[in-house]
């Protein structure tokens, strides 16, 4: 009884694509409503950040650069969630998660002095951004609270978190997901899903098959979606948003993809991923 039971929960979560790895569309009912120039917009910043990477990467290796975590292979899930939020929403990142914030309005002369552990680098005057946040997971139980408070002050927007895979395995995840679920908050938890975290399989931190079927658990929507397809992510998360600001409460976003370089500049990861 208890194993069908899963089954049939595992079997509700099955990945969103609207483009293949060929940029074919295989669901044309799903596509989202942009205009060619939007989706130019959307190519341009994918562009963009993956030159910023190499050039962040760079920087480092010439010591000119501290912190840095390494983003290319996921620019579709990073930035096609940040296209889909209002200005007025709230981002609280992760510290991979530079990306959207530059693109919310944080000059990116701050991300380079957030890297370098500049105090400036942690003022967003004016935008409504958190600063990455460098505890696994933290940021999670921030968005619940964020978002409660967006909730009460009669405010059309919402609160939207990144992590990994790993973060997925904090007691924060649940917490905050519970929270914002139990308050029926407007936040959006989004796990981007690289199958390794560090360096531990995902295999090895989870029984569960996905990461969106735990939303079943807070009592909130879930959905797994391609993480390497801009526009599934794209519409995943406006589809979060509706429901979040009609009231309806918070989605888990599980984007499956994978990250070309290490877990951070730190240290070696040559023998931890499968390169």
């Amino acid at each position: 009884m208890g194993t069908k039971t899963i089954e049939n929960i595992e079997g509700q979560f099955e990945m969103f694509q609207i483009l293949n790895e060929n940029g074919e569309i295989v669901n044309e009912e799903a596509m989202p409503e942009l205009s060619d120039e939007q989706l130019q917009e959307l190519m341009r910043r994918m562009v963009y950040t993956r030159i910023l990477d190499q050039r962040s990467i760079s920087l480092n290796r010439q010591g000119r650069l501290g912190f840095y975590a390494p983003t290319a292979g996921q620019e579709a899930s990073q930035l096609g969630s940040q296209f889909a939020l209002d200005k007025e929403d709230w981002i609280l990142p992760g510290y991979r998660d530079v990306p959207q914030i530059i693109w919310h309005g944080l000059p990116l002369y701050k991300a380079f002095l957030f890297s370098r552990g500049h105090y400036v680098g942690n003022q967003a005057d004016g935008l409504n951004v958190l600063s990455p946040q460098i505890i696994i997971g933290a940021q999670i139980t921030q968005t619940a609270g964020v978002a409660l408070g967006l909730k009460k002050k009669g405010k059309k927007n919402v609160a939207i978190t990144y992590t990994g895979d790993g973060g997925a395995s904090q007691g924060d995840f649940y917490e905050g997901m519970n929270f914002a679920g139990a308050y029926s908050a407007p936040a959006i938890f989004v796990v981007q899903n690289n199958r390794f975290a560090i360096s531990v399989p995902v295999e090895k931190q989870s029984a569960a098959k996905t990461i969106a079927q735990k939303a079943v658990a807070a009592g909130i929507q879930g959905v797994q979606v391609d993480g390497m397809d801009v526009l599934a992510v794209y519409k995943a998360v406006t589809d979060a948003r509706e429901r979040a600001i009609n009231g309806e409460g918070p989605t888990l976003i599980e984007t499956m993809t994978y990250r070309y370089g290490p877990h951070t500049m730190a240290g070696d990861d040559s023998n931890s991923l499968p390169f």
